[in-house]
């Protein structure tokens, strides 16, 4: 492990930490509050630099056929295949071309989490041939702490079903991904179980290289070698160690059956 590497990854953090106070700044913490245009522009031209030119960013709709997405705050897509519609960043893209998408929000309590769960859950009815990229990314709070991402242990219990992140577990392209700017990551392994990881100010950074390891592994677009997984992934020994906790369930029935091991 390079120090370097690991001082990389906490910049990403320190760059939208910037972008945010700045922003606030000029309009206010009550306008700060609301959900903003201005908050997805910043990630959408974060990832324009950081993903290679061989792939393009833009907000819009999938269509498959009758069947169109609601509008999706950030579509990653290969531009080598046709799109339906395009004008600036703003398009309509067929399922085959998706690599990834990702919705924002702002500081969002249970309820938002859930609605935000069950909307990126939807796409599997579109998107049904690509194993992608499917994330939330959360401003947070200003406070420094990743409690508010504890309440996304969503369980059919305190939220409805289908808005938990327990129904997105069978889900080949449900949500898969998510990050708060405060420090918490969130990740669905290939097993079928989510883990948490309060890995502080290297959780957008993670979010990030997961996105760029997924989009690879998609496509190869350029090629990943194995020298550069270090600085991918800095912690020296490891994310394991700052486990906060796992989801698992044999159950997706009714949601009855579920697990959390701290």
């Amino acid at each position: 492990m390079n120090q370097d590497s690991l001082d990389y990854q906490k910049s990403i953090a320190l760059e939208f930490s910037s972008y945010r106070n700045r922003v606030r700044n000029l309009i206010g913490s009550a306008h700060w509050g609301e959900e903003g245009r201005y908050k997805e522009i910043i990630l959408m031209n974060f990832l324009k630099r950081f993903l290679p030119n061989t792939v393009e960013v833009a907000t819009g709709f999938i269509k498959n056929g009758n069947n169109i997405s609601t509008q999706i705050d950030i579509i990653i897509y290969n531009p080598a295949l046709p799109v339906y519609f395009k004008e600036n960043d703003f398009v309509i893209v067929q399922p085959n071309s998706v690599l990834g998408i990702i919705e924002v929000k702002s500081n969002p309590g249970r309820s938002a989490i859930g609605d935000a769960i069950y909307k990126a859950n939807k796409i599997e009815q579109i998107v049904k041939k690509n194993n992608i990229f499917n994330g939330l990314f959360i401003y947070g709070q200003d406070k420094k702490s990743s409690d508010c991402l504890l309440d996304i242990q969503v369980k059919s219990k305190y939220n409805k079903f289908e808005k938990s992140l327990l129904h997105a577990l069978p889900k080949k392209n449900g949500i898969n991904h998510i990050v708060s700017i405060n420090g918490a990551f969130i990740k669905k392994w290939e097993d079928n179980k989510f883990s948490c990881y309060a890995i502080q100010d290297l959780a957008v950074g993670y979010f990030f290289s997961n996105l760029l390891d997924k989009i690879d592994s998609m496509i190869n677009l350029f090629g990943i070698q194995e020298s550069m997984y270090d600085h991918l992934y800095p912690i020296p020994d490891g994310k394991e160690n700052y486990l906060s906790w796992e989801l698992i369930s044999d159950s997706f029935a009714n949601g009855d059956s579920d697990e959390i091991l701290n």
